[in-house]
């Protein structure tokens, strides 16, 4: 599939937050935020990448993370969701039908929730940022969405409701489900809910959701929006929990080896991506170098899409970089190139 790439457009004409709606569409940005650099990310350029998803669920959230990392795997769950027959399973019948594909459990997780799905494969260049980032700073991004939640929590916007359940525990603001068997998708704007954002430079992601997906809670001019509820697939749920106090994601063995039957085999401690192959997100910013740079090197993403979202800038002091990360025997079957716009 051949993308367009993202229009970059001078700071002046700059509203907020930056409004990413379909393949293709206007990337409005100062192009200072987009300069090409492997440098870790700054805390401005995380928060601009994190903000669209910060409040959602830890559940959600973690598997939208981890997914991020499989692109490929991501663009292959969301062409065989295209198929009506697919689309329409549910629950241990969806579970079963998944279980002989040879994606990521992360990216396993997120059928159940095409809207998400879908989110993903139709931003990749947003999408392949998040991926890379949380790859190469898993602690700092893990920090900079609890910092989020307490600006979200400081202006009123963030508080538990019928949908989900929002408490602090130790300092880290946790985000649980109110009804453990469904899960509804927060829908906010970053400019609304976070109140002044601190970096001008670098304004926050904000994706308008398909018409009729938000059904509950308040209106998103005015705070955060609900999506219908969704059923939780539980052989496909409740493997990894992020650890905030120690900057993880914690993997329950048995569950992720189960769901991952035919791939690469966990062997335990926390969260770290699991390569395809030598040079796929193998040490710290392999991918930005490989994908992100437009030219005629290999590039073990989809086609050139990536070249077109590239917060990469100034350094932030102290920002950790990840270990460099296992490859191993994952493959990916051939995907299409029809996807939802969410």
């Amino acid at each position: 599939m051949k993308s367009k790439f993202l229009r970059i457009v001078a700071a002046a004409t700059l509203p907020l937050p930056l409004l990413l709606s379909a393949p293709g569409a206007m990337f409005v940005a100062p192009i200072a935020a987009f300069a090409q650099a492997a440098a870790p990310l700054s805390q401005g350029q995380l928060d601009a990448i994190l903000a669209p998803i910060a409040l959602y669920p830890d559940t959600l959230l973690t598997q939208v993370l981890m997914a991020a990392t499989y692109p490929d795997e991501v663009a292959d769950a969301n062409s065989w969701l295209q198929d009506a027959n697919n689309a329409a399973l549910k629950g241990d019948e969806l579970a079963t039908a998944l279980d002989p594909q040879p994606w990521d459990p992360s990216v396993k997780a997120l059928v159940p929730f095409p809207q998400i799905l879908s989110l993903l494969a139709a931003h990749p260049d947003w999408a392949a940022q998040l991926g890379q980032t949380f790859t190469d700073q898993q602690a700092q991004v893990m920090a900079e969405i609890q910092n989020l939640r307490h600006q979200a929590q400081r202006t009123g916007k963030l508080q538990s409701t019928p949908q989900m359940v929002v408490q602090d525990q130790g300092g880290a603001i946790v985000i649980a489900p109110a009804d453990p068997a469904l899960l509804y998708v927060p829908v906010y704007n970053p400019a609304v809910v976070y109140g002044a954002w601190a970096y001008p430079a670098y304004p926050p992601v904000f994706f308008a959701p398909p018409a009729g997906f938000v059904v509950g809670g308040v209106g998103i001019g005015v705070g955060i929006g609900f999506s219908v509820g969704f059923g939780i697939v539980g052989p496909l749920w409740g493997w990894a929990h992020p650890v905030w106090g120690a900057g993880i994601i914690n993997v329950d063995v048995g569950a992720w080896n189960r769901i991952n039957r035919f791939g690469p085999r966990w062997a335990g401690g926390p969260w770290h991506h699991v390569g395809h192959g030598p040079g796929y997100f193998h040490g710290p910013h392999a991918l930005a170098h490989a994908a992100f740079h437009p030219g005629p090197h290999p590039k073990p993403h989809r086609g050139p899409a990536h070249a077109g979202f590239q917060p990469h800038g100034a350094s932030h002091p102290g920002s950790p970089h990840s270990r460099p990360v296992p490859h191993g025997g994952r493959s990916s079957g051939p995907h299409g190139d029809d996807h939802h716009h969410f």
